[in-house]
C-alpha cells in the first residue's frame, strides 16, 4: 500500500524540528513510523520541495486549484484521497490494513 502524505509547508520535511515542535506533527510522524514498520510505503511531499507530487495526482491538484493552501494536509492511500486539511487521528481512518 501506498501512501503519500501532502504537508503544509515546514521548516523540515517533517516539522518536528526546533525548540518548540507541534505536538500533532510529532503524532503524525509516529504514524508515519508505524505505518512503514507494518510494511507500508509512505511518502510526505512539500509543494516547495516534491511540485511534482502535488500535479501527478489529479485529486490533489483540483483540490490546490479549489481551496490552495487550506487543503492542506491532503492524505491519499494508493492515489484515492482519505483525508484533506487534517492528518488522520487514528491509521484506521485510512482504511489500511496491516497484509496490505
Amino acid at each position: 500500500m501506498k501512501i503519500d502524505i501532502f504537508d503544509p509547508e515546514m521548516c523540515c520535511s517533517t516539522g518536528v524540528c526546533g525548540t518548540s515542535p507541534d505536538p500533532e506533527l510529532i503524532r503524525v510522524g509516529e504514524m508515519v513510523e508505524k505505518l512503514k514498520a507494518d510494511g507500508h510505503v509512505v511518502a510526505r511531499h512539500m509543494l516547495s520541495r516534491d511540485t511534482s507530487a502535488f500535479t501527478a495526482n489529479s485529486q490533489v491538484y483540483q483540490l490546490m486549484l479549489k481551496e490552495g493552501m487550506k487543503a492542506l494536509p491532503i492524505v491519499a492511500v494508493d492515489g484515492v484521497i482519505r483525508a484533506v486539511g487534517r492528518y488522520p487521528q487514528r491509521v484506521d481512518e485510512l482504511q489500511v490494513t496491516k497484509e496490505s
